[in-house]
């Protein structure tokens, strides 16, 4: 009898020791293992963005907490000044454990993330990953990218017996600018005008200039090519073909474009997918941007180097931006902010509308060029404003050919700096 009572007590000791060592805090935001082997406990993610893009996220990130509940995450939607406000966080040192930045603004942020090693072939293009670099180093895995494209207004192509352009290959200039005079006719508030007013960032790409030298270290804004961008987008000012300072004051470009009055848009974006899924009775297509101008930003997600849960927030990273279900989330339906980075997402974002050619996205996202990023974005955004201020591009009347220059040098400065 002495001997059983012996094993029982025995038995019930180990039990209890046993539980007392499995009893862990999960409401902290220090990570753990679970009973599985995996990690544990919360963290905090922050993320900018509209209704839609928002909406977009949470939908993607719920998916992430059904698959993994072991892990608890405390969405941080930032709705305005959130580079600034992200700056304040970092500085307070109350960074949240995963960080959505854009390749353009990464530069800025990089010392306070973590430096990860992404395989660049699981994605749909090398550059992905090189926009999410650094001097050498990746801080960031590519989540979603946001390329521009060209939105067509079929109804005022067929009006003027215009041929519908390419769905796969860029019209050239030249072909741009005499649509754009064909589709330009009436005056006043009927007027219907061939194109938006056009944006120097993308229409450097459109004559072969870029911002900076290829390894970043020199503005090129002074260039042959950038100086003639600059003089075709005053030209097109000039001839009536897009609306002047005045006549677009205030006034939403893509409301024009849905009322029929903007014949070619040419900076159309994956943010606008949700609210085409509500337009009707309009008849409209994307092609390819003209001259293969534009840029492509890709959104990243990066892990704060002072995050107490860092396996938790790898694994949130790396569901996000590598599993064929949140890829399909983020992208494959009306609610779509931008590509897929997956190339074997793609598919499902072709698909959002039939018989729309969204393919011309997912070409420019595999073909267009990154956003060029600097460390200093905000002393270079000053000084890029004179362009606006000083010459016909804006509000000025200045030369370009006398700016331009200016402005590159300012930016060289800047740039000597870091």
């Amino acid at each position: 009898m002495k001997k059983w009572l012996f094993i029982v007590v025995s038995l019930l000791l180990v039990i209890s020791l046993a539980a007392c060592g499995n009893s862990k805090d999960t409401g902290s935001n220090t990570g753990s293992s679970s009973a599985e082997g995996g990690p544990k406990g919360k963290i905090t993610f922050a993320f900018w963005g509209a209704q839609t893009e928002a909406d977009a996220i949470k939908n993607v990130v719920a998916d992430f907490q059904k698959q993994y509940p072991d892990v608890q995450v405390e969405n941080q939607w930032i709705q305005s000044d959130y580079l600034t406000k992200l700056q304040m966080m970092i500085a307070g040192g109350t960074a949240p454990d995963v960080i959505l930045v854009s390749g353009g603004d990464l530069p800025g942020f990089a010392n306070a993330f973590q430096e990860v090693n992404p395989d660049s072939s699981k994605f749909s293009s090398p550059s992905l990953v090189e926009s999410m670099t650094y001097q050498g180093k990746t801080y960031a895995v590519p989540f979603i990218i946001k390329p521009k494209v060209m939105a067509i207004n079929i109804d005022l192509f067929e009006k003027h017996n215009i041929a519908l352009p390419s769905k796969t290959e860029p019209m050239t200039m030249e072909q741009f600018d005499e649509i754009a005079k064909k589709i330009t006719e009436g005056e006043g508030k009927t007027k219907i005008y061939g194109s938006e007013p056009l944006w120097i960032g993308n229409m450097l790409y459109s004559f072969g200039a870029s911002h900076y030298s290829p390894d970043n270290t020199r503005s090129t804004i002074d260039s042959p090519e950038a100086i003639q961008a600059a003089e075709y987008i005053i030209s097109t000012k000039q001839a009536g073909i897009v609306p002047n300072d005045t006549e677009k004051q205030g006034q939403s470009m893509m409301d024009w474009y849905l009322a029929g009055r903007i014949g070619m848009f040419t900076d159309f974006g994956p943010w606008y997918i949700p609210q085409m899924a509500e337009v009707k009775n309009f008849k409209w297509d994307l092609v390819p941007f003209p001259g293969n101008g534009g840029t492509k930003e890709v959104d990243g997600l990066a892990i704060s180097k002072t995050s107490k849960n860092a396996e938790a927030a790898k694994l949130f990273v790396d569901h996000l931006t590598q599993n064929q279900q949140a890829q399909d989330i983020i992208g494959g339906n009306k609610t779509a902010y931008g590509v897929p980075v997956l190339p074997t997402a793609t598919q499902a974002f072709e698909d959002i509308f039939e018989g729309k050619n969204l393919k011309a996205f997912v070409l420019a996202s595999e073909n267009q060029h990154n956003q060029e990023a600097q460390k200093r974005t905000n002393e270079i955004s000053k000084e890029m404003k004179m362009i606006t201020d000083l010459t016909p591009i804006g509000i000025g009347n200045q030369d370009v050919k006398v700016i331009f220059p200016k402005v590159a040098e300012n930016i060289n400065k800047i740039l000597q700096q870091d």
